[in-house]
C-alpha cells in the first residue's frame, strides 16, 4: 500500500481527535475575565510628558479635563526626553506594571489583538492606527511610513494622519472608526 494512502486515515483520525479534545474543554469564565486589554492603546505627548493609556474612557476624559483617575509616573524618560506617565483607571493603580496593558505595549511585551486601534496625539496632530507595528514605527520615526492625511478633520479641527498599509489607497474603515469615536 502506498505511503500516501496510509497517511490519509491517520491524519483524519488525528484531526478528529483534536477537534473532539477541543470541544470537551470550554474556556473557563476566569480565563475570559483575565483576558489582556490589548485591543487599543493611546498616547498624548506634551512638551515634557508622554501620557500612555490603555482605556478609551480614561483617554477621552483626560483629553477633556487633563486628569485621569490615577497617574503613575514611571520616573523615566523616553528617548525624546519626555517623562513617561501611565494614565490608569482607579482599579488598576495597585497592579504590578507587568499586568498593565499600557506599560506592556510601551515595552513591546504584549501581543496586540486583531483588530487593533491606536492614537498618538502630539503637536496638534492626531495619528491613528489599525496596526500596532505601525504605531511603534511612528513612535520611532515620528511619522508613519505610509499615511493618509486629512487637514482639519479632527474633533477640534486637528490634522489627522492615518497609518495605512502600502497597498491601501485610503484607509476607509479606519477613518470611519475614528470618526465614530468622536461623533458628538
Amino acid at each position: 500500500m502506498p505511503l500516501r494512502s496510509m497517511l490519509k486515515p491517520v491524519v483524519l483520525a488525528l484531526l478528529a481527535a483534536s477537534i473532539s479534545a477541543c470541544s470537551q474543554h470550554p474556556v473557563s469564565p476566569a480565563k475570559s475575565a483575565a483576558a489582556p486589554n490589548n485591543d487599543d492603546w493611546y498616547q498624548v505627548r506634551t512638551d515634557n510628558e508622554l501620557y500612555v493609556f490603555d482605556d478609551y474612557q480614561v483617554f477621552r476624559d483626560f483629553l477633556a479635563t487633563g486628569k485621569a483617575p490615577y497617574l503613575k509616573d514611571l520616573e523615566q524618560k523616553d528617548k525624546y526626553g519626555q517623562a513617561v506617565i501611565l494614565a490608569l483607571r482607579a482599579e488598576d493603580q495597585g497592579k504590578p506594571l507587568e499586568q498593565i496593558a499600557a506599560y506592556q505595549f510601551l515595552t513591546v511585551s504584549l501581543v496586540p489583538a486583531f483588530p487593533f486601534y491606536g492614537e498618538i496625539r502630539q503637536d496638534g496632530v492626531i495619528y491613528v492606527f489599525q496596526r500596532y507595528g505601525d504605531m511603534i514605527d511612528t513612535i520611532s520615526l515620528r511619522e508613519p511610513i505610509f499615511r493618509h492625511t486629512e487637514i482639519g478633520s479632527g474633533p477640534n479641527g486637528e490634522r489627522v494622519v492615518y497609518g495605512m498599509i502600502k497597498e491601501e489607497s485610503k484607509p476607509l474603515a479606519l477613518i470611519e472608526k475614528f470618526q465614530a469615536k468622536y461623533k458628538r
